[in-house]
């Protein structure tokens, strides 16, 4: 091994053991995900957000709360998504909701408490105003029939609210309901999804598919990245490490992302990178279409490279203290084209642009490929099969 190579390799140890360092300290160090928690997602606050007068509340054998004010009146009932054992997981987590009702059982208004969900998802969902859409409502069994739609560019989190009130209503209500059907479009993603991850495999392990490269690039970026939007990110990792995994809603990733360990670890570390991830398709496409020779855009200080510089700037971060807007670290919600900033919307047209000229511009500045890189391997010489340029 040259010097050159023990170098990195030190580093990319390092950089490992600081990261889940850093997360460690922001999440607090004692892992709370891993034991049970007995901690309310609610408080006092929360219920006086509805009912200003309140003062006190007592758990109802039906899992409501009555509200009370100072001299023991009634003010009105509120529901705890939590309390009626109503979970449903979003792009991140739980939604766990309030239902406020008034004396009559009519729902007043229905607010989100404490969560872990991506704030640009959540804003969208505002601006939609679908926790608007049950108030005024009776609370009987016609809201369990009622359709709502999901919120187009916050799908995820919106269907959990939508699944996590329906629960909340058919567990009060004791209603007996189907709640493990999978829809015919889930059914659908979920094949498309299976074809992907198989199509990958064979391409990576063999040769079989390789001329059809192009047209499941194309398909990644169309499924995995504006239909779907699953995508690896430092967001969702620094999420998962410190609150747990969403087992329930998102999976799907969570089997790509031990996929792409796992493969790592067996050689194969550009696995996510040339197969699965949308970012990485899309600027490969663009390269293919471009009529220009392309340019390396590697960028090193030494033998460290830039988006090692970049990764070493987000833990370095994390453990000073700093709040980083991890959702804009990297430019991948740019597919969500409804929640996307304009700033993050410009550095995704930037990246094809400048994909036009150089070859894979982003990639050498991506901190998630950076950690996944940094994986030891047992079989360094495996490489994955990419397109002749």
């Amino acid at each position: 091994m040259t010097h050159t190579n023990r170098t990195n390799s030190i580093y990319s140890y390092l950089v490992i053991f600081l990261l889940l360092l850093a997360v460690a300290i922001r999440g607090g160090a004692d892992f709370e995900w891993l034991k049970a928690d007995d901690a309310p997602v609610y408080s006092l606050a929360d219920i006086q957000q509805v009912f200003p007068e309140t003062q006190s509340y007592k758990k109802q054998s039906d899992n409501s709360l009555l509200v009370l004010d100072s001299s023991n009146k009634s003010l009105g009932y509120v529901l705890i998504s939590e309390e009626l054992d109503a979970r449903y997981q979003g792009y991140s987590g739980a939604v766990p909701l309030l239902i406020a009702l008034d004396l009559n059982k009519q729902i007043i208004s229905t607010h989100l408490l404490r969560h872990n969900e991506t704030p640009e998802f959540i804003d969208h969902v505002h601006e939609e105003k679908l926790l608007n859409t049950w108030d005024k409502l009776p609370l009987d069994t016609t809201l369990l029939s009622l359709e709502v739609d999901a919120v187009t560019g916050a799908t995820k989190s919106s269907k959990a609210i939508i699944r996590t009130f329906q629960y909340s209503v058919a567990n009060y209500l004791q209603a007996e309901q189907e709640r493990a059907s999978l829809s015919l479009m889930r059914i659908i993603q979920l094949v498309l999804m299976l074809v992907l991850l198989v199509l990958s495999l064979t391409m990576m392990l063999g040769k079989r598919f390789r001329q059809f490269y192009i047209y499941y690039l194309v398909g990644v970026v169309l499924v995995m990245g504006l239909w779907l939007k699953k995508m690896l990110s430092l967001e969702l990792l620094n999420s998962w490490l410190t609150k747990g995994l969403p087992w329930q809603s998102n999976w799907e990733l969570i089997v790509i992302l031990s996929m792409s360990v796992v493969l790592a670890i067996a050689g194969h570390k550009k696995y996510y990178c040339t197969y699965l991830c949308p970012m990485g398709a899309l600027q490969m496409l663009v390269a293919k279409a471009s009529p220009f020779k392309k340019r390396s855009f590697k960028l090193k200080i030494s033998v460290v490279t830039l988006r090692q510089i970049y990764l070493t700037f987000i833990w370095a971060s994390l453990i000073l203290g700093f709040a980083l807007p991890m959702s804009n670290i990297e430019p991948f919600i740019a597919f969500s084209f409804k929640v996307a900033s304009w700033m993050l919307l410009g550095a995704g047209a930037l990246i094809v642009v400048l994909s036009v000229f150089f070859n894979r511009p982003w990639c050498q500045l991506c901190p998630t490929g950076c950690l996944l890189d940094s994986i030891p391997s047992f079989h360094s010489k495996h490489k994955s099969f990419q397109y002749e340029k």
